[in-house]
């Protein structure tokens, strides 16, 4: 049964989906079989994975939210799979406000297919909404990603604060953990430095070693259709991302 991984923070900006992308990749290049699941409906993992125009895709996960037959998975590359999202998706509270317990509604999707992958990786929107509950009511691991800063910060907590509710409800999904923390666009300075330290002290068994270096070149290869490791791959940051991947598959292998 495949492992279901949600990356999420509050704020945007803070290389989220960059680093979803990064470690879905890094793993498929290893050999597991990889689902991604775009639940941002600003689409931007949807755009760097695969080479369809947004207008292209046969359905998206807005699509099958509302009527499951219409559940699409492309296969994009090698190993890799997705379920693609769109700008439509934002109406998400509004188009399913008369469907009982649509809070489930990602679980249910994604129960038939658990079995085909080795890791199913949901990307979620910068926000605490419905779509980011379904995401973690549906997920065996949760992996929070920051930039080194107040804002960001603050974002994360408030995921930590939500996670922590629907880990403590019975009905809703008390087993899925807290895998890991990963720190992105890390410049060495002294604000930076105080909260990579705070996340460290404050979650230990969460924070995922080494921080990703700032690096122009990670955020251009989403935009070339490329993997990090395609577009820069002797780069820092690249490198980092790939000791990343491989500390956080031991945590999160079934």
């Amino acid at each position: 049964m495949g492992q279901v991984i949600c990356f999420a923070n509050n704020k945007g900006g803070v290389g989220k989906t960059t680093t979803a992308v990064a470690i879905g990749q890094a793993w498929a290049r290893g050999g597991k079989k990889i689902l991604f699941v775009d639940l941002d409906s600003q689409a931007n993992l949807t755009t760097m994975v695969s080479p369809l125009a947004p207008e292209d895709h046969k359905a998206t996960i807005r699509d099958a939210f509302l009527d499951r037959s219409k559940f699409n998975i492309e296969n994009v590359a090698k190993n890799v799979d997705l379920v693609p999202s769109e700008l439509s998706l934002s109406n998400f509270d509004r188009d399913t406000a008369s469907i009982t317990g649509r809070e489930y509604l990602l679980v249910d999707l994604l129960k038939p297919v658990r079995q085909l992958y080795d890791y199913i990786i949901i990307d979620c929107p910068p926000a605490l909404g419905l779509i980011t509950y379904n995401a973690l009511i549906a997920s065996d691991h949760l992996v929070m990603v920051a930039t080194p800063d107040g804002l960001a910060y603050s974002g994360m907590v408030m995921v930590a604060n939500l996670y922590a509710d629907v880990r403590s409800n019975e009905r809703l999904n008390p087993n899925i953990k807290l895998s890991g923390v990963v720190i992105t666009k890390y410049e060495r300075n002294k604000l930076s430095d105080m909260y990579v330290q705070k996340v460290k002290t404050e979650l230990p068994d969460a924070f995922v070693e080494p921080a990703i270096s700032k690096a122009t070149r990670v955020a251009q290869a989403g935009s070339f259709n490329q993997s990090i490791f395609e577009y820069d791959p002797h780069g820092k940051a690249t490198k980092q991302y790939l000791e990343v991947a491989k500390r956080l598959q031991k945590r999160v292998k079934a």
